[in-house]
């Protein structure tokens, strides 16, 4: 099967709310309790969900076998380092297919029935990654594994089919692979209560009052024994945008966002407090994925007619006040060490990845066959919120989408599967033709994932524009 085509529209821009910049670095103190104002997560099962709210929730309680750098163990923006977690150390076989790791002894689970504070094993690490196979709408990601096998109490060996350069990477991931308690499942049921959510991470789960609050407080016995500084996290479950500015801007927390983040609009609402802002380009955007294994996307002058409608410099302008990065791909912005830009590809391709030509749009249309072109659009409504401000279906200023609505006669439907819930057949099943949603919405699927010779279990996360999917018609 044709791989479908993903056409980017988003312009992201975040801007990090910040404590004055002219601070001096200090040494870290212990004591405190960071609040944050956020939405309330849809589970807190970690495989259950796809939801970024359920990962970023957990992931102060759990650990995994790598881990990605943490503040200053960061060199630089782009220092995604795998370090050790769980596991102590690991090696890799000469043809890349076998992945040994050795457990560090005397790890231990928080303090919580029915765990009761035990040593981790290997047989804990087999019984969550096999878990995470069955039942995570990320599981795409363990394509290749063959075996998972625990050899021994402190010895885990993952077998490849074929090597494969991003496993490291995904075990470092807390959205996908965090080492579990084996028996909360069997006496529990699954993972998505406060009493279920039992790791080895920094911070222990004390209460979860749905629609108020989250309590978690530090964990007495967490591995690193100088970490972490703080004595707890609080998040304050605060659905509306404009109530967590409030609560900032009254001091009553810390991070508006658990990512720290702030609209556009609402950095400029800013000015004039004691707080800072920082411009920062980021990889999450909103798309519009293509179903190009069918009609009518399987044409490539259909392609290339929504893309030409698409005037991404209006929507920059209305959307990120000039701000945003109008997205060449198949590398976001944000990682500018690796991006191509448009001013560097043949003018020829490169009109039809960031052009706006709505008459040569009307003319492939009709070349296509079609005199005019209905297509329906499935999205989650809300999807288009900061930071993925979302054109296509964005009601301020409603003209900025217009032409490509109008060209194209697309009418907005709301998906029925709940976007922090579905898994990857029924979005499948449901969005025949378009969708639009954030970055994560369905790179799960092998439908919608691998584009330009992007394996569905390699990282489509990567794979940002393109018109031209299938070899030779580029």
């Amino acid at each position: 099967m044709r791989r479908p085509a993903l056409v980017t529209i988003a312009l992201s821009l975040i801007l990090a709310v910040a404590v004055p910049a002219s601070a001096p670095a200090q040494q870290p103190k212990r004591g405190g309790v960071l609040r944050i104002a956020e939405r309330e997560a849809p589970s807190l099962d970690p495989h259950l969900s796809i939801s970024f709210l359920t990962h970023s929730y957990v992931s102060l309680a759990y650990s995994q076998l790598v881990r990605f750098p943490n503040g200053p163990e960061q060199k630089s923006a782009t220092d995604f380092s795998i370090l050790p977690d769980l596991a102590e150390k690991w090696t890799v076989s000469k043809d890349g297919k076998i992945y040994t790791f050795s457990l560090r002894k005397g790890v231990k689970f928080h303090n919580k029935p029915p765990v009761n504070g035990r040593e981790v094993t290997a047989e804990d690490v087999k019984f969550s990654l096999e878990r995470f196979v069955a039942k995570s709408g990320f599981n795409t990601r363990f394509e290749p594994v063959t075996a998972i096998e625990a050899v021994d109490k402190h010895t885990v060996k993952i077998t490849l089919k074929e090597p494969y350069a991003p496993f490291l990477n995904h075990l470092a991931n807390p959205s996908f692979c965090v080492i579990l308690p084996r028996e909360v499942e069997a006496q529990l049921k699954d993972y998505n209560s406060a009493e279920a959510v039992i790791g080895t991470g920094p911070f222990v789960l004390k209460s979860y009052e749905k629609g108020v609050r989250v309590v978690f407080e530090r964990n007495p016995t967490y591995y690193m024994k100088d970490k972490p500084y703080l004595d707890g996290v609080t998040i304050e479950i605060t659905p509306d945008a404009a109530a967590r500015l409030a609560v900032l801007r009254a001091g009553k927390v810390e991070l508006p966002h658990i990512w720290g983040w702030v609209s556009p609009e609402e950095a400029r609402s800013l000015k004039g407090t004691d707080l800072v802002v920082v411009p920062h380009k980021v990889i999450g955007q909103g798309f519009i994925y293509m179903r190009t294994d069918q009609p009518p996307f399987n044409d490539i002058k259909v392609r290339r007619a929504a893309s030409l409608a698409i005037d991404r410099k209006a929507w920059n302008e209305a959307l990120l006040f000039g701000e945003g990065c109008v997205d060449s791909g198949p590398v976001p912005c944000a990682l500018s060490d690796w991006k191509l830009d448009a001013s560097r590809i043949d003018a020829a391709k490169a009109k039809y990845l960031i052009g706006y030509d709505p008459n040569e749009a009307k003319k492939l249309l009709a070349e296509a066959g079609h005199k005019s072109l209905t297509i329906p659009m499935f999205h989650w409504p809300g999807a288009g919120l900061p930071p993925y401000r979302n054109p296509a279906y964005s009601t301020a200023p409603p003209q900025a989408g217009r032409s490509f609505r109008r060209l194209l006669y697309v009418p907005l439907l709301s998906c029925p599967v709940p976007a922090g819930q579905y898994v990857a057949a029924p979005v499948v099943a449901v969005a025949r033709f378009l969708m639009t949603a954030p970055a994560t919405a369905t790179e799960l699927s092998a439908e919608f994932a691998g584009v330009l010779g992007v394996p569905a279990n390699g990282e489509p996360r990567l794979v940002y524009l393109l018109v031209d999917v299938r070899p030779g018609e580029a």
